[in-house]
């Protein structure tokens, strides 16, 4: 007979009942996220932003929900995120408003793979026959697991051209681009961070490519065969990365950003881009996700 310092105690009626209702929650979570997706897809004029420039050769050209960034070198353009197809009509409008032309988009940089920030991607491939780059630890949404892109049906396939290569930059018409790895929103989520010269000095932009803590619960995790250690890696790379030195914040979604009207400061912007410097925004945004994120393990502990 085993003693009684070696049987493990049954979960509580009490516990088991609190499990049941986490997963309720999460299960209408997802379902309200669905909701407020297929709402923008059938109204993706309520999303409708006028573009604009952030600083130097840097143009925001996304809606007022997703963000995409476009950069202009005189070989051609640098598109970050497209976005998803339904507002495809919306990006390409902001380009040509800017006076610029889609059809010289050289580089489209993907951050991960959910629709609303790669949906596009094939239609912007089509018109400019732009090379697409992705992380390879997010390649196999588009191959075995599209259900992981959300609203794949929305997606178009298209082709991968390159995968990042961490160890060095992305080097493009005197434009240097670093990708760095911060797994959590997908496996594969991608930073970039790279330098213009405003005013005669180095200025430091920054981007994250994915923040949402959507998907990251361990119920979701899962749901979709994807390992729990996504959540320690999100917090060890959100961690390791909120020191660094960043004078602009570029917010993938503007909701993100903490204490940074990205809008507002565009709105009154003189021309300059003064504005959108702000040597602590990175920070604040980095460490308001890393109090979700704990938040999120420690309720499941």
């Amino acid at each position: 007979m085993p003693t009684e310092a070696t049987v493990s105690p049954s979960p509580s009626f009490e516990q088991h009942e609190a499990d049941d209702l986490r997963v309720k929650a999460v299960m209408a979570a997802i379902e309200q996220r669905r909701q407020a997706t297929r709402q923008r897809m059938s109204a993706p004029w309520t999303q409708a932003q006028a573009p604009f420039r952030v600083i130097e050769n840097v143009y925001c050209v996304g809606t007022n929900w997703v963000s995409a960034y476009l950069i202009d070198t005189p070989q051609g353009l640098i598109l970050i995120d497209c976005m998803y197809r339904e507002v495809l009509y919306q990006l390409i409008d902001n380009i040509r408003a800017l006076g610029f032309d889609p059809h010289d988009i050289r580089h489209l940089l993907l951050t991960h793979g959910h629709y609303d920030h790669c949906g596009a991607a094939r239609e912007l491939q089509e018109m400019s026959g732009c090379e697409v780059w992705i992380s390879e630890r997010d390649a196999f949404f588009f191959t075995e697991r599209r259900d992981l892109i959300l609203f794949e049906d929305h997606v178009s396939p298209f082709r991968i051209d390159h995968f990042y290569d961490y160890g060095k930059p992305i080097e493009f018409c005197g434009m240097r681009i670093q990708p760095v790895p911060c797994p959590g929103h997908t496996p594969g989520t991608t930073c970039f961070f790279f330098d213009v010269t405003h005013e005669g000095k180095a200025l430091t932009l920054g981007l994250h490519g994915g923040l949402g803590t959507n998907g990251l619960s361990a119920i979701e995790l899962t749901m979709n065969r994807l390992p729990l250690e996504l959540q320690s890696d999100c917090l060890e790379h959100l961690t390791g990365m909120k020191d660094r030195k960043v004078d602009v914040l570029l917010p993938s979604h503007a909701e993100h950003a903490v204490d940074y009207p990205f809008f507002e400061i565009a709105a009154r912007d003189d021309g300059t881009g003064n504005g959108f410097i702000d040597p602590t925004a990175w920070k604040r945004m980095i460490e308001s996700r890393i109090h979700l994120v704990e938040a999120l393990i420690a309720e499941e502990r």
